[in-house]
């Protein structure tokens, strides 16, 4: 009897612990590329940019492979909306973008947001400067109350997004880590799009 409640007693021990473990790496431990000041504030608004360099192009060659990549990308069913505005001014490409971010998708469970965003791509000789702006996002948009409409400066910046620990808030850490995510391969999908013009 008592090696049956020995071994009892055993599961039980080896069971919490390996539950305490599997907490443990639940934690949201903030990676490099989400952590304090990956979130760039431009005057008051969250605002991410970069330079593409694109040697051997002209501002011309680079502004038309621009609009082929914006062409190709942000179509449906990828996107919900996309509008591209005319510019007077030769190598600014301005538009505005709206698709979905799915944080967790199963059977039973779709949790996504949309994310609202504009793009500002100048270009010059040799390079473009990439600019992700005026993001909002509108979370739960199926719900009967209508879901959380919010914008990047209350949701993903290092003062909500990452608590006095360290650690990627729970509900707000996910639009921060999956915004960074959209906006990086954005540059790279735009960057790879351009120089292969060359």
């Amino acid at each position: 009897m008592r090696k049956i409640l020995s071994f009892i007693l055993l599961i039980l021990v080896s069971t919490s612990v390996t539950q305490a473990q599997l907490f443990k790496k639940r934690e949201k431990v903030v990676k490099k590329e989400y952590s304090v000041g990956t979130v760039p504030i431009v005057n008051n608004k969250v605002t991410f940019e970069k330079t593409i360099p694109a040697e051997g192009l002209t501002a011309a060659q680079i502004e038309s492979a621009v609009k082929e990549w914006l062409a190709s990308r942000f179509v449906k069913p990828t996107v919900i909306g996309f509008k591209e505005y005319e510019q007077e001014t030769p190598g600014i490409v301005i538009a505005k973008a709206e698709e979905y971010i799915v944080f967790r998708k199963t059977f039973f469970i779709l949790n996504r947001t949309r994310i609202n965003y504009f793009l500002t791509i100048t270009c010059t000789d040799g390079s473009c400067k990439f600019n992700m702006s005026r993001i909002n996002y509108w979370w739960d948009d199926e719900a009967d109350d209508g879901g959380l409409k919010v914008t990047a400066e209350k949701c993903i910046t290092d003062d909500v997004a990452i608590n006095k620990k360290g650690k990627l808030h729970r509900f707000y850490g996910k639009f921060r880590t999956r915004t960074i995510d959209l906006y990086e391969s954005l540059a790279q999908a735009l960057a790879n799009h351009i120089n292969s013009k060359k």
